[in-house]
Parts: C-alpha cells; structure tokens; sequence
C-alpha cells in the first residue's frame, strides 16, 4: 500500500500564514476568498456534534483578528465548494459579519477523507465514536491495514485496532463511552453486550461510572457460566410469553424474573396478556 508522503507532513503545506492572506502576494497566488453561502458542509465529515460555546468563542476571536487561516474545500459545482477543513471556523464565522472568507483548494491528489479526520484529530478531540466510523469509513475505500493508517494519521496501530473493536458497542454504552463515564477498558468488556444483560444495580453502577474493568470481565464470566437449566428455562418463558425474558437468583434461591418490552403498545399487550 503506498502511503502518500504529503500527508505525512500535515497541514501545514496547505494551510497559509497570516502574513501571506494579508498581503496576497503571487506566492500564495491559489487562496480563493469565497461568499460564505457558497461554502457547504461534507456529510461525509467525522465530526457530527460541535461545542455551540466554543464556536461563539471562536467568533469573537475572528471578529477581533480575522480568519486568519483559510479553510480547505473542493468542488462542488461551478461556483459552490464542500469543506474539507476547517468547519469549525466556517461555523464560526457565520455568527460574524465576514461575507467572503479564505480557502484553499485540495489538490486533486489528496484524499479529502484523510485531510479532514487528520485536521479533526489535530485541532480538536474527536468523540470516539467519530474517531472509530472516520477510521473504517477509510479502511473500507481504500482497503487500508492498520499499519498503514497509522502512519497516515498519526496514531498508534493498536490504538486504531482498539477504537475498531468498539465499533459493535450498543449505543446506551457508546453514549457512556463519548461522553467519558466508562472507559476504552470498560468499552472493550461491554462488547456484544446491552443494557438487558445487566441487572438494575449493575447496570447503574456502570452508567455511574463506579464499576471496575475487573468487575464488568467477572461479571462477563459469570454470565457466560450460566446454568444451561436456566437457559433453557429463559428460552421457554420467552417463547411462551412472546418477550424476552431474564431470570435471576441468588444462592439462597432468592430472585426475580424481568420481561423487556419496546413500547407503549407492547407493555399494554403484556398487560393484557397476563391478566388473563
């Protein structure tokens, strides 16, 4: 797989100074100022969620300085572009009265999907989850190793593998994982797992972030040493009652029995159902 070296480098052979904007000279002959409604956000971009406080603090710094460091797009018509860097400064400047705004066109050569998770990565934290989709999402239309994605942002191998791994997490612990209260060792023990497989106080331990890697790979275990007896009766009931279903007992022959239900319509049914 051949790695291209430009990106490598970084931005820094796209992105110009704040001397060369100010004085435009033949230099720098490619920045394009451009109205700002012809300027349009990639769908395709990693990021998906942006800090409204950080961006009103960004647009007061371009108020007072300017845009000093243009953004970077390609075509997307004749007179419209795509972003491919830079979305929090274009965001930005919207809340300013900038009407043209400064940006360098991508060369045909480089890829806009590595650019753009590169600048992402480098300006500001991705959430995991955006880091994990933006990695596949290049594995997938490049066909690229581990290693070689490493090399072309930056990361360490295994810190690529491990963010990929977690990419079948349910969405309940991904939403823990972005948002801090569990860990990438958490993330990991919870893989192929959902919130159904917990009881009540473990699953609250876990979203209170006061649960142990230790503990969720035990827990693990224990689940996968359930009784087949129990299994099986689990499987009955459910297929019984049309819900899944949960059994649960301690050594003293204390437990409970949980039934999982969708919504309103299904509680009503089982309502229903077992009134009768």
């Amino acid at each position: 797989m051949v790695v291209n070296k430009k990106l490598g480098k970084g931005l820094s052979s796209l992105l110009a100074s704040k001397e060369s904007i100010k004085n435009k000279t033949s230099e720098n002959k490619g920045l394009l100022l451009i109205p700002i409604e012809k300027i349009f956000r990639d769908e395709t971009q990693p990021r998906k969620e942006f800090d409204k406080e950080k961006i009103l603090e960004l647009a007061q710094s371009i108020r007072k300085n300017g845009l000093i460091q243009p953004l970077i797009v390609t075509k997307k018509d004749s007179d419209s572009f795509f972003l491919v860097a830079g979305e929090r400064r274009w965001r930005a400047a919207q809340n300013t009265d900038l009407k043209l705004l400064p940006a360098l066109l991508l060369p045909e050569d480089l890829d806009k999907d590595e650019i753009s998770l590169i600048e992402n990565i480098q300006r500001e934290d991705l959430k995991v989850s955006e880091e994990a989709k933006a990695y596949q999402r290049l594995i997938d239309k490049n066909n690229y190793t581990h290693e070689t994605l490493s090399k072309i942002v930056g990361k360490s191998r295994s810190h690529i593998t491990n963010l990929l791994r977690i990419l079948d997490l349910d969405d309940f612990f991904f939403n823990l994982l972005n948002t801090g209260k569990i860990s990438m060792g958490h993330a990991r023990a919870l893989v192929g797992k959902t919130p159904n497989d917990f009881d009540d106080h473990t699953l609250n331990q876990i979203s209170s972030g006061k649960t142990s890697v230790r503990a969720l790979e035990k827990n693990k275990r224990k689940q996968y040493a359930q009784e087949p007896n129990l299994i099986h009766e689990e499987k009955t009931l459910s297929d019984t009652i049309g819900f899944k279903t949960k059994i649960i007992y301690n050594k003293n022959g204390k437990g409970n029995i949980k039934i999982y239900y969708e919504n309103l319509e299904q509680y009503n049914f089982l309502i229903n159902k077992l009134k009768n």
